[in-house]
């Protein structure tokens, strides 16, 4: 029997996740069950089984890709010279990728997900662990180009990382609600408040 490859069950586990947000925003959480993913999916239940025990699993699962999939930016961020311009690079992969999760409604879901979260406790750690992780190395990079002279160092670095991450989400938010809003102006008026304001 042919071996099955990491990047095989990767893509099969991405190939799930897209069907379970598309079924999820047509549907919501709790009314899409795990046939309507399968079927989605094209997949058998097994198949879909295999990788993913139920729909909490498939959401959970989903947030811890999209962090994993930053790893390496994150780390390539902290090691470069200009902890400024490395916000700013940051800040385009966020905008970007939410640009791009935007075409499977991404943000009607992961909205849902955040509710849930206020009441599954294994799925409220993951989301809080995951912000942690991002605060973290926003916090680091602030606190860099405060050292730097690049952001007034009267501020504290982990309320401006936050400041951020509320952006990002507040953005999600709004195209959860109105799909009409636009990425690009949102994403340019934040990075000019943000450069203007910081640079000396």
């Amino acid at each position: 029997m042919p071996k099955v490859t990491e990047a095989h069950s990767a893509a099969r586990r991405q190939q799930i996740i897209d069907a379970a947000y598309r079924c999820f925003a047509r549907k919501g959480f709790h009314q899409a069950t795990m046939r309507d993913i399968y079927a989605e999916a094209n997949l058998s239940p097994g198949a879909v089984y295999h990788y993913f025990r139920s729909k909490d699993a498939i959401i959970q699962a989903s947030f811890e890709f999209d962090y994993e999939r930053s790893l390496t930016l994150f780390e390539a961020a902290l090691l470069q010279d200009d902890p400024l311009q490395a916000l700013y690079e940051l800040l385009n992969f966020f905008f970007q990728g939410l640009e791009g999760a935007a075409a499977l409604e991404a943000p009607r879901v992961n909205v849902q997900g955040w509710g849930e979260a206020l009441v599954n406790p294994p799925f409220l750690e993951t989301m809080r662990q995951l912000l942690s992780n991002y605060l973290d190395v926003l916090t680091q990079l602030i606190r860099r180009a405060q050292t730097a002279g690049q952001i007034d160092p009267t501020l504290d670095p982990q309320a401006v990382g936050r400041i951020l991450l509320s952006l990002y989400y507040g953005l999600e938010l709004q195209k959860a609600l109105d799909s009409t809003v636009a990425f690009e102006p949102y994403a340019q008026a934040i990075k000019t408040l943000l450069f203007s304001s910081t640079k000396p």
